[in-house]
C-alpha cells in the first residue's frame, strides 16, 4: 500500500506493525511543525497517521495536556492529544484540513476522521474479516481482498454529472468517508455519523453594514494568514476573478516583506475570451507579488496523459483539470509547496440572489424594482431577462421549468443530460430517474437563498472537485490549502442577511466592500466571471486524434456510451463547438482513459 503511494513521501515513510493491526505514512512537509513530525506516532495504547493541517492550534495547545518536546508540537500530536481528551469528539474541535486514522489497543478499535469540506480525502474497504483505510484509492487496490468490480452507478453519475453521493467510488468493494464524518471500526461492526453540518436557519444580526463588513475582514483575514504557517514558499493560485485575487492580495500583507509571493496563473493567447491577464496585472503589478503565467495555448486535455494516470486513480471530473495539472507542475519548477486556492468562495460568500425570489414571494414589489434596476445598471443585463431568471425561474415547480427550457431549445432534464448514453446503460443504471428526483426534491415555493447556498457549500461537486485537485498537486509534492473552507468565515457568510450579500446591484457584496482599498478597483468592480469555454473547447479540440480513435473503437466504454450517438456528438462539436456536446465528448475520453489506465483486462478484452 505505501509504495503506491510512494510519491506522497518526497520526506519519507514509517510503518508500525502490531499483529493484524498495520499503520503506514508517508511524509509531505509543509508545516515549521512537521519537520519534528515522526508517523505513524505511538503514546500509550494509541497510534495514529494523518494527513492533517490544524488551523487552531493555539486553542488546542492552551486546552489540552501536550508535554513540552523541546520542539514545536506537530499536527499529529495534538490530533492525539485531542482524541485522548475527547475521544469520539474529538473531531468537533478540530479547525484546519485533516484525514487520519487512530488505533486504540484498549478499546480494540480503528477511529477515523475527515475534515468538514473533504479538503483530505479518505477512501475505505470494509469486510468481513479486514478493514483497510488509505489516501488514495490506489493504495486499497493493492490489497488481494479487494475486487475492481465497477460501480456502474458512480459511472452513470460521472457521465451526467452527478456528485450528489459522497460515499460511492468507481469501484464496489471502496467507498469514502463524505467530509464532516467519523467512523469506529471494531470486529464486530462499525459506526460512521455525521459529526458537523451548517445550519442554514441561524442568523447573525449586527448593527450596521460596517459591522458586517468590519467581521468579515476579521474572519477572512484570519482565514488567509492561519494558512500561511508553511514551513516553505507560498503562492497562490490567480484567475484575476474575486476569490483569488482577494487572498492573493490579503496574503501579501500577512507575509514579510522579504518574503516574495508567487503568483500561478493559467493564461491564453489562442483563447481570448478566456484570458484574464487584464485583471492579473492590476494584482501583480503590486510589489512583492511574483507572477508566473502557465500558458495553456498548446495542452489538451489529457496531454500529459502516461504521468496523470500514474496518479489519478479516478476519471477526472473537472473539465479543466489539466490547467490544475500545468499550474502545480509550474509551483513545483519554482520551489512552492504551497498554493493558496480560491476554491469555494462563490459559496462561501453567497451571490444573494435569491433574495429576489423571496422579495417576489412575500410582495415586496418596490424593492425588488430597485434591486433589478440596479443589476442592471450594473452588469447591462435587460430588467425583463434579470427579473425571470433570478425572481421568477427559482419559484417554478420542476416540470414548468422544464417546459419553459423546451421552448427555449435547452435541454429538458438540465445540462448534465448526456445525448450519447447508452439507452440500455442508461436503463439499468436509472441514471434518468436520479436526475429527475433530484430535480424534484426541490422545495420551490419554500426554499430560501440561504438553504441554496447551503446545498451549493456542501455539494458533492465541490467535494469532487477538491478530490481531483488533492490527486493532481501531490502527483508534484505541492499541497493546495482553502482559505475559502475556513469553518469560522463559512459559518458566519451563511448566517448574514441576503441584503449583506446583494446590494446596490452588486453580487456579492460583503466581500466586495469589506476589501475596499485593498483589492484593485478594476477587480472589486468586476460584475461578471470570465466564460470559460473557449479555453476548454480548445484544450478539447487538441485531443481530436484520441476522440477520433474512440469514435472509431469506443471498445470497454462502448457498455456506457452509445457508439452512434458518440459519432453524431463528435461531428456536431467539430461543427459548431456545442457546449453540451463538448462536455459528453470529454466524459468520454475521460472514462476511456481511466479504463485504459486502471481496468487493463476490459480494455484487452474488447480490442
Amino acid at each position: 500500500m505505501l509504495d503506491a503511494i510512494d510519491h506522497r513521501g518526497p520526506d519519507g515513510r514509517g510503518a508500525w506493525c502490531d499483529d493484524a493491526v498495520a499503520l503506514g505514512h508517508q511524509q509531505l512537509r509543509t508545516t515549521p511543525e512537521s519537520a519534528f513530525d515522526d508517523q505513524p506516532y505511538r503514546e500509550d495504547g494509541l497510534v495514529v497517521v494523518s494527513d492533517a493541517r490544524l488551523d487552531n492550534r493555539g486553542e488546542l495547545l492552551e486546552t489540552l495536556d501536550v508535554p513540552d518536546p523541546g520542539h514545536p508540537i506537530p499536527d499529529s500530536r495534538l490530533l492525539l492529544a485531542a482524541y485522548r481528551e475527547w475521544g469520539d469528539a474529538c473531531v468537533d474541535h478540530l479547525i484546519g484540513a485533516f484525514a487520519f486514522a487512530i488505533w486504540d489497543a484498549d478499546d480494540g478499535s480503528v477511529f477515523c476522521g475527515r475534515d468538514r469540506f473533504g479538503v483530505k480525502p479518505l477512501y475505505y474497504y470494509e469486510g468481513a474479516d479486514a478493514f483497510a483505510v488509505a489516501t488514495e484509492l490506489k493504495a486499497l487496490l493493492t490489497l488481494p481482498f479487494v475486487s475492481r468490480t465497477v460501480d456502474e452507478t458512480k459511472v452513470g453519475d460521472f457521465l451526467v454529472g452527478l456528485f450528489d453521493d459522497k460515499e460511492r467510488t468507481y469501484y464496489r468493494d471502496l467507498s469514502r468517508l463524505p467530509p464532516a464524518h467519523a467512523a469506529r471500526v471494531r470486529l464486530d461492526g462499525s459506526d460512521r455519523w455525521q459529526y458537523w453540518d451548517l445550519d442554514p436557519t441561524r442568523t447573525v444580526t449586527l448593527g450596521s453594514d460596517a459591522a458586517y463588513e468590519r467581521r468579515f475582514r476579521e474572519l477572512f483575514d484570519q482565514a488567509v494568514d492561519c494558512r500561511l504557517r508553511a514551513s516553505g514558499t507560498v503562492g497562490t493560485a490567480l484567475s484575476g476573478g474575486l476569490d483569488s485575487s482577494s487572498i492573493t492580495v490579503t496574503a501579501r500583507e500577512f507575509l514579510r516583506t522579504d518574503q516574495p509571493l508567487h503568483a500561478f496563473s493559467n493564461v491564453y493567447d489562442d483563447a481570448p475570451a478566456a484570458d484574464e491577464r487584464d485583471f492579473i496585472e492590476t494584482v501583480t503589478q503590486r510589489e512583492g507579488i511574483v507572477p508566473h503565467y502557465v500558458f495553456l495555448d498548446d495542452v489538451g486535455s489529457f496531454g500529459d496523459r502516461e504521468r496523470m494516470m500514474q496518479h489519478y486513480d479516478v476519471p477526472p471530473h473537472d473539465t479543466m483539470h489539466h490547467a490544475i495539472w500545468e499550474r502545480a507542475k509550474r509551483a513545483d519548477e519554482t520551489g512552492v509547496d504551497v498554493l493558496l486556492e480560491g476554491a469555494l468562495g462563490d459559496s462561501a460568500t453567497g451571490y444573494g440572489l435569491g433574495l429576489l425570489g423571496e422579495l417576489l414571494r412575500t410582495g415586496r414589489w418596490w424593492q425588488l424594482f430597485t434591486q433589478i434596476q440596479a443589476m442592471s445598471e450594473v452588469g447591462g443585463a435587460r430588467r425583463h431577462r434579470l427579473f425571470l431568471s433570478n425572481a421568477v425561474e427559482p419559484l417554478l415547480p420542476p416540470p414548468v421549468r422544464r417546459v419553459r427550457r423546451r421552448l427555449r431549445g435547452e435541454p429538458v432534464l438540465n445540462d448534465r443530460e448526456n445525448p450519447t448514453l447508452n439507452p440500455e446503460f442508461a436503463e439499468r443504471s436509472g441514471i434518468r430517474e436520479r436526475l429527475k428526483g433530484r430535480e424534484s426534491n426541490t422545495a420551490f415555493l419554500t426554499e430560501t437563498g440561504r438553504r441554496r447556498q447551503y446545498r451549493s457549500l456542501l455539494s458533492g461537486m465541490i467535494t469532487a472537485s477538491l478530490e481531483t485537485t488533492d490527486l493532481a498537486t501531490a502527483a508534484f509534492d505541492v499541497e493546495p490549502w482553502y482559505p475559502f473552507t475556513d469553518k469560522r468565515l463559512v459559518e458566519f457568510s451563511l448566517a448574514i442577511p441576503p441584503s449583506q450579500q446583494l446590494s446596490d446591484g452588486w453580487t456579492r457584496s460583503i466581500i466586495r466592500r469589506s476589501l475596499r482599498g485593498r483589492l484593485p478597483e478594476k477587480i472589486r468592480r468586476r460584475p461578471w466571471k470570465t466564460d470559460m469555454s473557449q479555453g476548454f473547447w480548445n484544450s478539447l479540440s487538441r485531443e481530436d486524434e484520441r476522440l477520433r480513435r474512440l469514435v472509431a473503437d469506443p471498445g470497454p466504454v462502448e457498455a456506457y456510451i452509445d457508439p452512434t450517438a458518440l459519432q453524431e456528438a463528435y461531428d456536431r462539436f467539430v461543427g459548431s463547438n456545442d457546449t453540451r456536446d463538448a462536455r459528453s465528448l470529454w466524459r468520454a475520453l475521460s472514462l476511456s482513459v481511466w479504463v485504459d489506465a486502471y481496468e487493463p483486462e476490459k480494455r484487452d478484452s474488447a480490442r
